[in-house]
């Protein structure tokens, strides 16, 4: 189970992890990670080699950058380079590779970390780092700065013409020494009368003018100013000078203060923009590392969950109303629910929750909340709605809106101690290209905006950068998860949106929620729920699930709801329980499992054998196939992990009740002759699930079938009796279906033919003159697929 589990993590990284040979380098594995995001399938992983997928990489430079490994010289290798993907399209990557060593195979491990953003962002820094370089060196004012030791760390060019040194000749001699030493009469000048010096030692800003001595000997005058600088924490780490010439310029200090004050504009510009895309850089690591933490723990969690609830619940009917012990139940059940809220309100802040957006017109939504919120937040909470005329409509998820209007109503009464004023405002927006620019990751455009204000004790300032942060919470120990606000900051981001907010201390507090506007209209409203669990009648569901504990659990609620359940623990023996031809209703599928065969296209081959048969998915973490940008894929339905008894009941009620029925299959009175003189059909199929079915289809429709699994036994039993029709397969472990085909059709023309195939038939009897003596039928086939095929032969017959 261990090295299972280990696969699996491995399976499931987020990072690439690729194993390849030592011999050839091709690629012996590659996890979901890598494929997906090169596009290519494990099998054609296999035929490529590493250096396939460099775009930038020789074979040659490639196995020279990791011949110090194959030697023995270093233990792993990090480098960066380019990968290809199967579109073309490339991407950056840091590469962590090693030589890893076993008792039977030595292989070479990569774990690649896709840094694409992350050069985006460095080289943005780099950007603005050359643009406050190249202010420094093209300015004509001359800058030095002075290390803690009141040694020389930098001068910019102005101040190497100025003073006739290079940088080299200063570098970590105290500047003092260098160009201020002398007083124009001759005598030395100590560096403790200096006035630039002391602005270190006396933490404080001076100006002045003074006299330097240039590299030639000669003085000048200059003013300067000597700044102390200091760190992030307030240290004072060295000092900044400025200096200018003042042999022509002091007939105009007045223009040279103005160009010295927009010399500090500019450096203090060039360094707000590096610190913003600072700023950026280490939220986008915070958001990512979070997101890492709540998917990789909600998988495991949910399931976990799921477990104990279910067998709540499964123990809450077998207790009388009356029975004592109910209330341990229900005590218990209150955990399972608080755990699962937290969990969502985690995926929601990582924006991974699925979202099921709708057009919606807010103003209804908030009516429509009215008696709800006045309920939830008391008579000492005063509601004022404000709905403006012509609305927009938006496209956000409802559900999850209440919740954020709930959860910021809540937020709001409390800060209010439950005696204030809120005010609901929903109306129309534009926010143009300078509000844009102003907050980040905000696009321009036509917004339906809902603001929530009230009157409480407001925001200080210097929390007001924490609010949206996971787990921070200003209220006591035990009242409060730190999650609430989250939750609302990633829905929002999720849905396209933007949010802001508004406070000062004891004046109260507004959150403006924008959400993008749609063309598109309301949809109606759906009937409502009813309050009873609808229970089944004996309609079969496959329960596809690889954790035991769950998939127990969820068959006992199915049995106990009144459906028949088949169990398989992963899509392969899920695909062949299908392929049987046993009769099944809905299949209730996780999304995430082991296995060479992912959920969805379980589905979809489900989908094709049975047509009828409706697909419920069920996941404790929804970052997978079936949700993509944050949404759920169009047509498919997600029961979330943990769900209770009663969410699942009417979930496959609503899908089963959606199903069309299926067209009644004719009853053998109509459509079959008697026993005597009932068509006889050879059925040619080395598949021993699809040769029962086909054979179970086949005399269902009233044929007599006589079953060969190979070229020579159907070739045996055409010799030994006489038939009407030959249903074949092509690809026949002896020989050729269609040589078969072309032999009967010459010895035995009264037969009619039907090809059963994976691929078109029709490709195989190109420039064959007895093709259009064929009924060509592609796999997958149903009974009625089946029917037409027949009715087509006998049709040509006449």
């Amino acid at each position: 189970m261990a090295s299972d589990r280990l696969g699996q993590i491995v399976e499931d990284a987020a990072s690439e992890v690729y194993l390849f040979s030592v011999e050839d380098f091709t690629f012996t594995l590659a996890n979901r990670g890598a494929r997906e995001n090169l596009g290519y399938s494990m099998e054609e992983l296999r035929g490529m080699a590493a250096w396939d997928i460099k775009p930038e990489l020789s074979r040659e430079a490639f196995l020279e950058l990791v011949q110090p490994l194959l030697s023995g010289e270093k233990a792993t290798l990090e480098y960066e380079t380019i990968h290809q993907r199967k579109d073309g399209s490339r991407y950056s990557v840091l590469t962590h590779l090693q030589l890893i060593v076993t008792e039977n195979d030595t292989v070479l491990y990569a774990a690649i970390q896709d840094i694409t953003k992350q050069k985006e962002t460095n080289a943005a820094l780099t950007k603005v780092s050359a643009r406050l370089d190249a202010i420094l060196s093209n300015t004509t004012m001359a800058i030095f700065m002075m290390d803690d030791k009141q040694q020389c760390v930098f001068m910019n060019r102005a101040a190497e013409e100025l003073t006739g040194y290079k940088f080299e000749e200063t570098v970590g001699r105290p500047l003092h020494d260098v160009i201020h030493h002398t007083h124009p009469d001759g005598r030395h000048f100590p560096i403790e009368d200096c006035a630039i010096d002391r602005a270190f030692p006396e933490n404080h800003q001076t100006q002045g003018e003074e006299t330097f001595v240039h590299k030639d000997g000669s003085f000048y005058p200059v003013g300067f100013t000597a700044s102390p600088m200091k760190d992030e924490t307030g240290k004072t780490v060295g000092t900044v000078i400025e200096v200018r010439d003042l042999r022509e310029e002091l007939r105009a200090r007045n223009a040279e203060i103005e160009f010295n004050n927009a010399l500090k504009t500019k450096v203090e510009e060039a360094m707000a923009e590096r610190d913003r895309l600072e700023a950026q850089l280490v939220q986008a690591q915070k958001m990512e590392a979070v997101g890492q933490l709540t998917g990789g723990i909600a998988h495991d969690f949910n399931n976990l969950l799921q477990v104990v609830g279910s067998n709540l619940q499964l123990l809450s009917k077998e207790l009388a109303e009356s029975d004592a012990k109910r209330r341990f139940v229900d005590n218990a059940m209150a955990g399972v629910s608080r755990g699962a809220k937290l969990t969502a309100q985690l995926l929601a802040f990582g924006r991974q929750q699925p979202l099921e957006p709708k057009p919606q017109n807010l103003g209804r939504l908030v009516r429509g909340m009215d008696d709800m919120l006045r309920r939830t937040l008391g008579e000492g909470i005063e509601v004022e709605t404000v709905i403006s005329g012509g609305l927009w409509n938006c496209l956000v998820d409802p559900a999850q809106l209440e919740n954020v209007i709930l959860n910021l109503a809540i937020n709001a009464r409390d800060a209010m101690a439950h005696h204030g004023k809120l005010t609901i405002e929903v109306g129309n927006a534009a926010l143009d290209d300078a509000y844009a620019q102003s907050h980040p990751n905000v696009a321009p455009g036509q917004y339906v905006m809902l603001a929530i204000t009230d009157t409480g004790a407001g925001i200080a300032p210097e929390i007001m950068e924490k609010v949206f942060d996971p787990f921070f919470t200003t209220k006591d120990t035990g009242e409060g998860t730190g999650l609430g606000l989250s939750m609302v900051y990633g829905f929002i981001k999720q849905s396209g949106g933007h949010i802001k907010l508004y406070s000062e201390e004891n004046q109260g507090t507004t959150v403006r929620v924008y959400l993008p506007r749609t063309q598109r209209k309301e949809e109606s409203a759906p009937l409502p729920a009813t309050t009873d669990t609808p229970t089944g009648s004996g309609e079969v569901i496959l329960v596809v699930e690889d954790d035991a504990a769950v998939r127990e659990t969820a068959v006992d609620q199915l049995r106990d709801l009144g459906y028949g359940v088949l169990t398989a623990e992963n899509a392969d023996s899920a695909l062949a329980i299908v392929k049987s031809g046993v009769q099944i209703n809905l299949l209730f599928t996780d999304v995430v499992m082991p296995g060479k065969i992912r959920s969805p296209e379980l589905a979809r081959e489900a989908k094709a054998h049975l047509p009828n048969v409706g697909v419920l998915f069920t996941s404790g973490y929804t970052q997978n196939a079936i949700v993509h940008a944050g949404r759920l894929d169009e047509g498919v339905d997600l029961l979330s992990k943990p769900y209770t008894r009663e969410r699942l009941a009417l979930k496959i009620h609503e899908i089963l009740s959606r199903q069309t029925s299926a067209d009644t299959a004719p009853t053998v009175a109509e459509t079959a002759p008697s026993a005597d003189d009932a068509p006889k059909v050879l059925l040619v199929e080395d598949d021993a699930l699809i040769c029962m079915a086909t054979a179970d289809m086949l005399s269902d429709l009233g044929y007599a079938v006589t079953e060969a699994d190979s070229v020579a036994a159907a070739e045996r039993s055409l010799q030994a009796e006489r038939f009407d029709v030959m249903f074949t397969d092509l690809g026949l472990p002896d020989g050729s279906g269609m040589e078969l085909v072309q032999h009967v059709t010459q010895l035995r023309p009264e037969i009619a033919v039907i090809i059963a195939s994976g691929a078109d038939p029709r490709e195989y009897a190109e420039g064959d003159s007895e093709a259009a003596r064929y009924v060509s039928l592609m796999k997958p086939y149903d009974e009625h697929s089946l029917k037409r095929a027949l009715e087509q032969c006998k049709a040509a017959a006449e």
